[in-house]
């Protein structure tokens, strides 16, 4: 009988070590999250978003550092809702470094067609 007490003490003992051993992991979700999170940023940083979208930029990268520390507090839910933050403000970041570009290219597009239509103008002109 008392062989099936100490049996019986230490399997609960093994389940309670194996589920505080679960309970220090963070979630797969919250890691994936915080490593896309992560990624966003890099690629944000390579594109002209320090250029054009540099608040945005900012604030990614202090959402990223935010949600290290919650991970490391093992604050899990914090840490995934900081870094979904940081993943929408970098996609926001080179989403705007895009746009901006774009617009500089079109401006510089149509300041080419109309020193193009200028020209023909004149050629024009001088040819009457």
């Amino acid at each position: 009988m008392a062989s099936k007490q100490v049996g019986i003490g230490f399997l609960l003992l093994c389940g309670v070590v194996g589920l505080s051993g679960c309970a220090s992991r963070p979630p797969a979700a919250t890691l994936e999250q915080l490593s896309r999170a992560d990624l966003a940023v890099k690629q944000a940083d390579k594109s002209k978003a320090p250029e054009y979208a540099s608040v945005e930029l900012y604030t990614a990268r202090e959402q990223l550092t935010s949600a290290q520390q919650a991970l490391n507090r093992k604050d899990y839910t914090e840490a995934r809702r900081l870094a979904e933050r940081a993943l929408v403000n970098a996609q926001l970041a080179e989403s705007m470094a895009q746009a901006a570009q774009t617009r500089q290219a079109a401006t510089e597009l149509r300041q080419s067609v109309e020193d193009l239509r200028r020209e023909a103008d004149q050629q024009a002109a001088r040819s009457r």
